[in-house]
């Protein structure tokens, strides 16, 4: 019996041996979808998305990491923070603008960023407003007030005006 493996041991490695495959479809199908994208081609960057969740949700099957994010709450203070400060720039967190962050996440994440780090926002900034299609980050106010043609101070008390009518239901997009 000395050569053979503990069943517990047995259970550990085959765990292992399925996670490193799940792992590597997660790679494979996040390739596949940056090369579609490149390439402009939606159906196999709808593809590669399928093949990704499905992955990402075996994933945390064997991890646990689903629930682990759902008993944190999911985002950490840094992360409502980080995604605070982009929503006061002018960034519409929409649920499609969600997903964008949320791939994101998983993008910094694979690539062995430790989450809430400078690099992790940066990386998380810098994939969510491009996304290998060119989009450009959303104007900061300094930036919209320059275009329009007025001051900071005049631009900031008009933003914060049109939000005030938004939130009592007096202006819609």
């Amino acid at each position: 019996m000395g050569a053979q493996m503990s069943d517990n041991e047995f259970a550990q490695r085959a765990a292992a041996l399925a996670r490193s495959n799940v792992e590597e479809t997660l790679i494979s199908a996040s390739r596949q979808y940056e090369d579609a994208v490149r390439q402009n081609d939606e159906y196999s960057a709808s593809f590669a998305l399928e093949q990704y969740a499905e992955a990402q949700k075996k994933y945390e099957m064997l991890t646990g990491a689903g629930q682990q994010q759902q008993n944190s709450g999911q985002l950490s203070n840094a992360q409502r923070n980080f995604l605070s400060r982009r929503a006061g720039g002018g960034d519409e967190l929409s649920p499609a603008r969600m997903r964008d962050y949320a791939l994101a996440h998983t993008r910094a994440v694979n690539a062995g960023l430790q989450v809430d780090s400078p690099q992790y926002f940066a990386a998380i900034a810098h994939y969510a407003d491009t996304m290998g299609d060119g989009r450009q980050p959303p104007l900061t106010e300094r930036e919209a007030a320059k275009i329009s043609g007025i001051d900071e101070r005049t631009y900031a008390a008009n933003l914060q005006r049109l939000r005030a009518l938004k939130a009592a239901g007096q202006y819609s997009d």
